[in-house]
This record gives structure tokens, C-alpha cells and sequence, in this order.
């Protein structure tokens, strides 16, 4: 009697560490959400190169401000740190949904010459060509009245 409890369960307990249906053999290739990815990318470059993104309001005023000589001390710099920050915080959850690991590479470069030129450790002009040129080459802006593709 005892035989017959024990050999179920030893089958049972078996399946789970063969993984149980995980292997990944033949598992089906991810999904290419490359044009979701970018679109989300553009929404993001849009909104905070020459939109209406908080920080970048905040920024632009406090240059303005300070070109004017009625600016308060530090506050453009402070300004320009959140203004970058943002940036490159809303840039990463863009980056961890691609599928394509070049673009996701590329994504997370860019935050990173974010986050480098919030520290100060780049210009914004020199990171230009080298890390946003191939996400916009990659992501092109759409045509006015044409959709992404999905």
C-alpha cells in the first residue's frame, strides 16, 4: 500500500524539477515591438526636446531668466540636472520594453549621455550625433496624418 502512495508522488515531484513545460526549446521567437518601441521613443523625444514636458518648461525659463539678468543663482543648472534626469528616467522603461537588444542598446546609451550631461560629464551638442542620430535614424518621425505602424 505504502508502494502505491509513494510512486505518485515521486512522479509528480519529478515533472517539476525537468521544468514542467519551461524549456525553452522551441520556445517561439519574441515578439518584434520595434515600432511600439519607437513610437514610445518619439512620444518621449518629442515631449521633451521641444514639448511640453515640466522640466523642460522649468528650464527654459530659468535660462530665460538668466539671460534677462533677473535669474535666481544656480537656478538654471539646477534646472538644467532635473531637466536631463527626467529625460533619461523617462527614457529607460522605453528601452527595458524593446525586444530588439540593439535598440534597447541604443535606448539605454542615450539615458545614459542624460544622465552624463546632467553631471556634467558631456555636452549635450557632442552626444548629439553619436547616440541620438542612430535612435532617430532608426525610429523615423512619422509623416503628419500617417499612424505608426503596430
Amino acid at each position: 500500500m505504502r508502494r502505491w502512495l509513494v510512486t505518485p508522488a515521486v512522479m509528480v515531484l519529478g515533472l517539476f524539477p525537468a521544468g514542467c513545460g519551461t524549456s525553452s526549446v522551441g520556445a517561439p521567437d519574441p515578439v518584434d515591438n520595434t515600432a511600439q518601441v519607437c513610437s514610445d521613443f518619439r512620444k518621449v523625444f518629442d515631449r521633451y526636446s521641444n514639448g511640453d514636458s515640466p522640466e523642460r518648461l522649468a528650464y527654459v525659463q530659468a535660462v530665460e531668466a538668466d539671460y534677462k539678468g533677473n535669474g535666481k543663482p544656480g537656478a538654471a543648472s539646477a534646472a538644467k540636472v532635473a531637466y536631463f534626469q527626467a529625460w533619461a528616467r523617462d527614457l529607460r522603461p522605453v528601452a527595458a520594453h524593446a525586444s530588439n537588444p540593439e535598440l534597447e542598446t541604443a535606448l539605454n546609451r542615450a539615458a545614459d549621455a542624460l544622465n552624463a550631461i546632467a553631471d556634467g560629464r558631456a555636452s549635450a551638442m557632442a552626444e548629439l550625433n553619436n547616440t541620438w542620430q542612430p535612435l532617430l535614424d532608426t525610429c523615423p518621425e512619422a509623416s503628419p496624418g500617417v499612424s505608426p505602424a503596430r
